[in-house]
């Protein structure tokens, strides 16, 4: 039988591996980038009302956009002067990705009134 031997120089397996720990390191840093810069969203003051909705939009015109409003209507809907109509939370909800019902509106616009209907 043939006996075949194959070395490796040690130099070679010590560039692969110093290139996998390079590649991870770049990779922990670009997470831990990623994870100090801020997320955009509208702000969230001490007492503000609806602080998911705040999350998931940058701006008043961007749910404006979803529910066809201006952005000063917006701006009254969030500051709780004006409560959202149930189309504008099937709307919203449904533009997040979020199934449509009772515990999501509940979780999204804190209703622990009546719905208003329009």
């Amino acid at each position: 039988m043939n006996d075949l031997t194959i070395t490796i120089p040690a130099e070679y397996i010590r560039n692969l591996i110093n290139q996998e720990l390079d590649a991870r390191k770049e990779v922990e840093e670009s997470e831990l980038k990623k994870a100090r810069e801020g997320r955009k969203h509208m702000r969230i003051g001490k007492y503000s009302c609806y602080p998911r909705l705040r999350r998931s939009f940058e701006s008043f015109e961007e749910l404006g956009g979803v529910i066809n409003k201006s952005a000063g209507a917006v701006q009254q809907r969030m500051s709780g002067k004006i409560p959202f109509t149930t189309r504008e939370k099937e709307l919203i909800l449904k533009y997040l990705g979020v199934e449509v019902n009772t515990v999501n509106k509940r979780k999204y616009f804190d209703i622990g009134k009546k719905e208003v209907r329009r």
